[in-house]
This record gives C-alpha cells, sequence and structure tokens, in this order.
C-alpha cells in the first residue's frame, strides 16, 4: 500500500507544470522635449513666431517659447541666462560681453502719416525739424493746413533707437509726442488723425497709414535689400557666446531656405 502512494506522489509531481516567470509588456517612453527660450520685441513677433511654429513640425522634439521684449529688455534677459535666444532690430553700442550675432533678415523704418496727408516726402533735415515740434503747418511741406501731432516710441524700442542715431542725433523728440507702446499703437494713432505723423517698421505696414519717401528713397524691398532706403536696418539673431546644440541648430534653419522663406513670407527682406 505505501509503495501504491509513493507511486501516486511521484506520478503527480510529474504532471504538475512548471509555471514561467511572466515576459514583461514592452513600452514606449516619450522622449522629454527639448525647451528653447527666445526674446524678441513686437516687430519681430509674426515672424518670430511663424519660424517657431515650421521648425517645430519639422523638430517635433524641439519646443520654442517665444517671449516678448523689447529689444534692450530682450539683451538683458539674454545677459542674465533667462532666455537662450534673442531676435534684436538693433544694437546697442555697448553690448552685454561675448555677445554672438548673425544677421537673418532686413527691414527699415518707415515714416507714415495719415492717407489723406498728401505731402509727397521728407528729408532727414526735414524728419529732425518735424520731431522737435518745430514745424507749425504741413502746408508748408504740401500737406494738409494743420499743426503735426508727433507719435514716437518708447525708449526700450529698437525703432526710437534706431530714428534717434539715423534722425534726431543729439537733438530730443519733442515732448508733446505721443509715445505709442507698439506697432499696432503707431497704425491707429496716425490712420485715425489726419495731421500726425510717425514711424514703424516696414514689415507691419498697412493700409491704415502712407510710407514717405526719405530723400526721394521709398521704402521699397528692393531698396531695402540694397540699402539705398537711408533707414534700411539688419534684424540679428543673438546668443551669448558661440551658439551650440539646440540654439545652434535653429539658427542654422533659419538661415537656410525654409527658414529665409518664411521671413519673405512675413513682410521683411530676406538675405542675398
Amino acid at each position: 500500500m505505501k509503495r501504491f502512494w509513493l507511486f501516486l506522489l511521484v506520478l503527480l509531481t510529474a504532471c504538475t507544470p512548471t509555471l514561467s516567470p511572466p515576459t514583461p509588456t514592452p513600452f514606449s517612453v516619450a522622449a522629454t522635449p527639448q525647451v528653447l527660450r527666445l526674446a524678441c520685441p513686437d516687430t519681430l513677433q509674426p515672424a518670430v513666431a511663424a519660424l517657431a511654429t515650421a521648425y517645430q513640425q519639422a523638430e517635433p522634439a524641439m519646443t520654442l517659447v517665444v517671449i516678448p521684449r523689447e529689444d534692450t529688455l530682450a539683451l538683458q534677459a539674454l545677459a542674465q541666462g533667462q532666455v537662450d535666444l534673442a531676435a534684436l532690430t538693433w544694437l546697442p553700442q555697448q553690448t552685454p560681453e561675448q555677445l554672438w550675432t548673425v544677421p537673418f533678415a532686413r527691414d527699415g523704418l518707415a515714416i507714415v502719416v495719415n492717407p489723406q496727408n498728401g505731402v509727397p516726402g521728407l528729408t532727414v533735415a526735414q524728419l529732425r525739424e518735424l520731431f522737435q515740434g518745430r514745424a507749425e503747418d504741413w502746408a508748408a511741406w504740401g500737406g494738409l493746413p494743420g499743426a503735426p501731432q508727433v507719435v514716437s516710441r518708447e525708449e526700450a524700442a529698437g525703432e526710437f533707437a534706431l530714428f534717434q542715431e539715423r534722425v534726431m542725433g543729439e537733438a530730443r523728440v519733442t515732448l508733446t509726442a505721443l509715445l505709442a507702446p507698439n506697432n499696432e499703437a503707431v497704425l491707429d494713432w496716425v490712420g485715425n488723425d489726419s495731421l500726425a505723423v510717425g514711424y514703424l517698421a516696414t514689415g507691419r505696414l498697412d493700409s491704415r497709414v502712407r510710407a514717405l519717401a526719405v530723400e526721394g528713397v521709398p521704402p521699397a524691398p528692393e531698396t531695402l535689400a540694397s540699402g539705398l532706403y537711408p533707414l534700411t536696418r539688419d534684424l540679428s539673431l543673438a546668443t551669448i557666446g558661440e551658439p551650440e546644440g539646440a540654439a545652434r541648430a535653429f539658427i542654422q534653419w533659419v538661415l537656410g531656405p525654409a527658414g529665409q522663406a518664411i521671413v519673405q513670407q512675413a513682410g521683411l527682406v530676406g538675405l542675398p
């Protein structure tokens, strides 16, 4: 009888299946997007936003965060490490240490009046007199009768810095000038006041205003590309030190055919 039970125990043991450890289910780990922080002024926001969108579509692992800052404040943010890259309309004589820049487009500073004002154009000397508040009547220069209303930009803007350097020199804009916080405000104020005059980036022009020739040269794409227009300027991408990694890749893309096509679609003049 003992032999029978021993035999049965051996048989049951042999028939018991061996359990294998479970095979782990494979799963994918999403790569953490790489973030590039880019500061730019109001003037360049449409172009930079379009560049950022297109680049993120081409490089899904990249996330570009566009931070609005006027030129002076964008440079400060770059120097303090708050952003990785800046798009600038103006570079001061004194720049942050180890600042690296490269032009990526060109535009100009358009002098704008209300479409009802028929003044044909102005010289730089006339502009200086006008923005000092010394012009008493548009009619003397072929415009509407009445005293000009000057519209200027705040001092942090690249447009103000360029206008001060190329037009005003040592002179100051009149204290009676309206100070516009951005290009849109210039368009609104000049477009709604038949006697107003202001300045803004050529890439932001629309039908609310009329751009004047300066020294007989209109701010047309061809005169901006050639530099013949007196208030032409280069637009730059800037980093602290030579760019590396994500910043370098983005800059190379902007300077390439895809980036330059977007630059021109945004109303700027591309590189030659």
